[in-house]
């Protein structure tokens, strides 16, 4: 039996370092699952304020603004074509949700819950567009006296998933088990926002769970052509051209294909790296589709915790 054993070892070590030796990392099914039950020991590099918008109960993060590196870093695996060239993005600061946009806090601004899993109000809300996304948003800031909350810029988005812009691959960690909901870990479903860990800036769910919209128009170049201090990309036409959206927008339409971000619990966890990026027809909506909310405050406030 002992010899069996052995020889079991043996062949299993050989089958990883092989994989090594080809540049891919051994298949995450060999690997036990990881839950976090919300108990081990976790704290956060930052302990920056939360404000909390008092009509929906949604906690906001401060992100301190900063420069990094965006796009495929050397850390990174299995990257896209459209995550290059790694290029400098400086941003300012700004706040972002704590997780994805649930369906309590959904239900709070409007009716029905467009959701496809409804297990729990505390899931990410789904099924939902850019359009519908957008809507939202229009109505949080009914109440307030100018536009406070918009979606996160593409570049806001990868550098809040990177802690500040750190060079990790996962939000929060190197392992996809430890931070993502993604398709081997799932059990093809939503799962509640938090019951991941958090990066080190304390925000959740950033890579898998649902993939969230941000506001750019797609441009698979738009790497090479990104402006040095927070970018954005408004038509998908180039620079030049996004100076001029709001008299090019009547012809272009408003169903151009937007960026989505994190991964979802349906995609591979490849797909929940901080730096993949993919593509969606902003009228379309998916069981694996939310978003999270940016809300533009100064830092610091009056009413954070």
């Amino acid at each position: 039996m002992r010899i069996q054993e052995a020889l079991i070892a043996v062949v299993f070590g050989a089958m990883i370092m092989a994989a090594i030796l080809v540049g891919q990392k051994p298949d995450e099914g060999c690997f036990p699952l990881r839950e976090w039950s919300g108990k081990d020991e976790f704290v956060p590099d930052s302990s920056g304020p939360i404000w909390v918008e008092p009509e929906t109960g949604m906690e906001f993060v401060w992100v301190k603004g900063g420069c990094f590196e965006m796009g495929c870093i050397a850390e990174d695996w299995q990257c896209n074509p459209n995550e290059y060239p790694v290029h400098k993005v400086c941003l300012d600061g700004f706040w972002i949700g704590k997780y994805p946009v649930t369906q309590k806090q959904w239900l709070r601004l409007l009716e029905e819950n467009p959701s496809f899993f409804r297990q729990n109000a505390d899931h990410p809300v789904e099924n939902i567009s850019w359009h519908d996304a957008r809507e939202y948003i229009a109505r949080l800031n009914m109440s307030k006296d100018h536009e406070l909350f918009r979606l996160p810029t593409e570049a806001e988005w990868e550098y809040a998933c990177r802690e500040n812009g750190r060079r990790i691959t996962y939000s929060g960690s190197m392992d996809p088990e430890e931070v993502a909901w993604h398709r081997r870990n799932s059990g093809n479903s939503t799962r509640p926002v938090g019951s991941r860990m958090p990066n080190k800036i304390g925000l959740y769910d950033m890579s898998g769970n649902v993939f969230e919209w941000v506001r750019d128009v797609y441009d698979e170049e738009a790497y090479g052509r990104h402006n040095l201090h927070n970018p954005i990309v408004e038509t998908g036409l180039g620079p030049a051209h996004d100076r001029y959206l709001s008299i090019i927008e009547p012809y272009i339409g408003g169903d151009r294909f937007r960026v989505i971000r994190g991964g979802s619990w349906w995609h591979p966890s490849t797909a929940a790296r901080c730096s993949s990026r993919y593509s969606m027809a902003a009228g379309s909506r998916q069981n694996y589709l939310g978003f999270r909310i940016v809300a533009d405050l100064p830092a610091p406030i009056e009413n954070i915790k």
